[in-house]
């Protein structure tokens, strides 16, 4: 039966240039999803990446957005501050913190922060600023450099020092641009499908997706939701496997019902 269902997948009408790119790639997934459910979300990754590949563009969050945060711990004294070096990636700005805690059960002391030296790349290039905050930061306090445009890279020198005795925790933070498809990708309409699919833990969600492009395409068609059939087939062969018999029963069932949907 399994042959059956992908031989009725391999049976379609030939599509023009321009409509086959994302039916055919809906396509290439569903065969994934019938040969091994857990291969879909690896292949349609591998996809993600060669048809999004130079039609990305990195633009600044709604809101506070995500953030690569790297620790620092010192016990440098602030007349001679440590030097601590971090780097992040599509940053457009630094936010540099004092948490309120320096672990799970103890409070944090103040940190003395002296200069903040920031390296950048973007287009190809690298420039250098130094923001100086030659400030005692108090726990729970932060100072937030923005940078003049989303880097590439950036990487960050921190001169830090506490004024108590023991240990003081400060952060980096690199406050990130989020990755956005351009719409004038050529596959842009492949790209949005794939990522609705990527992010459904219904594999049959699949199906829907084609008959919705099917119809679009061939308005006379009746999509057969493949996916659906195989997950009843399975259903039906366990029940009919069972040593009980209204489960063997229920399972004939099953099984005479959807063998009509293929006829």
């Amino acid at each position: 039966m399994k042959r059956l269902l992908i031989a009725v997948l391999l049976i379609a009408t030939p599509l023009q240039a321009d409509d086959c790119s994302l039916l055919r790639e809906l396509y290439g997934v569903r065969a994934t999803a019938l040969k091994s459910s857990y291969d879909v979300d690896r292949h349609i990754d591998r996809r993600l990446d060669a048809l999004r590949e130079g039609w990305v563009r990195w633009v600044r969050p709604v809101g506070e957005g995500p953030f690569d945060k790297k620790l620092h711990r010192t016990k440098a004294p602030k007349s001679a501050p440590d030097s601590f070096e971090a780097s992040g990636e599509h940053a457009y700005a630094v936010r540099v913190t004092v948490p309120a805690k320096r672990t799970v059960f103890y409070g944090n002391n103040p940190v003395y922060v002296g200069s903040v030296e920031i390296r950048y790349e973007a287009d190809g290039k690298t420039k250098t600023m130094t923001q100086k905050i030659d400030a005692l930061m108090q726990p729970d306090t932060s100072r937030t450099i923005e940078l003049p445009v989303i880097a590439d890279r950036v990487d960050v020198r921190l001169a830090s020092g506490t004024d108590k005795p023991g240990e003081s925790l400060v952060e980096v933070h690199f406050k990130q641009a989020v990755a956005e498809d351009d719409p004038a990708n050529p596959d842009y309409a492949a790209v949005r499908a794939l990522q609705r699919i990527r992010s459904s833990s219904d594999p049959r969600d699949i199906d829907d997706e084609i008959a919705e492009m099917e119809r679009r395409i061939f308005p006379d068609s009746d999509p057969l939701p493949l996916l659906e059939i195989l997950a009843d087939l399975r259903r039906a062969d366990d029940l009919i496997r069972s040593k009980n018999d209204d489960d063997q029963e229920r399972g004939n069932k099953l099984l005479r019902d959807t063998l009509r949907r293929l006829r």
